[in-house]
């Protein structure tokens, strides 16, 4: 039976952006269905939680489903200085904890900022209410320009590395992204058949190098064969 991995990301369009007048919502969007293709190209189920719905609906769509983990994506704000992927679960130790673990392994590194860490938070509704372990990802902070430019430039990258580390922590094999390579040239045919044509034949070869200056004239190209009758 293939695994479940159910996908809340930030619905926070208020939660502005300090670089590219974007939001949290909009580019967290992106970064869970950059996850949602390589979860499904590497053969875990997928369910991505609709724009709108309260986190009691996504929580009880997550329980009926059956997930095996739920995940929330979002970015994170403070004081405008601070930048660092922090990670969430409902206690440490435990098996949302292992997630984060798997999950902070392959993002931490990516993203530039250095105030990284997983932390056991219960009051977090997302984290305490699911039945599946919770992995609460705040990817990177969006007060900052820095960061801000950075999350926007990289959702594909860090939807990615959180599948990855969702991969990893359910025993699932992570299929990369394939390059896609560049259009072979078509091979010549072997038994490919050509049809010469010729024009004119000529007793005197000056006669047939005027023909010949003739065709070029013309645009095309030619040449002169000596033969006998």
């Amino acid at each position: 039976m293939s695994k479940k991995v159910y996908i809340s990301p930030s619905d926070q369009t208020e939660n502005r952006y300090a670089w590219g007048n974007t939001n949290e919502h909009v580019q967290c969007q992106k970064i869970a269905e950059a996850e949602a293709a390589a979860l499904r190209r590497s053969g875990v189920e997928v369910k991505l939680a609709a724009f709108g719905t309260t986190m009691a609906q996504r929580c009880a769509e997550s329980d009926a489903w059956r997930a095996d983990i739920h995940n929330c994506v979002h970015t994170n704000a403070c004081n405008g200085k601070v930048m660092g992927t922090r990670l969430f679960c409902f206690a440490v130790p435990g098996k949302g904890y292992d997630a984060c673990k798997a999950v902070f392994a392959e993002l931490a590194p990516l993203t530039p900022g250095t105030s990284e860490n997983i932390q056991a938070n219960s009051r977090l509704y997302e984290v305490r209410v699911p039945d599946a372990p919770s992995v609460y990802c705040e990817c990177e902070f969006h007060d900052t320009a820095e960061g801000a430019k950075w999350i926007v430039g990289h959702t594909t990258e860090i939807g990615e590395a959180i599948a990855k580390g969702l991969c990893k922590y359910l025993g699932v094999a992570f299929v990369p992204a394939q390059t896609q390579k560049p259009a072979e040239e078509p091979k010549a045919d072997a038994e490919q058949v050509l049809y010469r044509v010729q024009v004119g034949a000529f007793a005197v070869r000056a006669n047939a190098d005027r023909m010949l200056e003739k065709l070029k004239a013309a645009g095309f190209a030619g040449f002169v064969v000596k033969g006998k009758k």
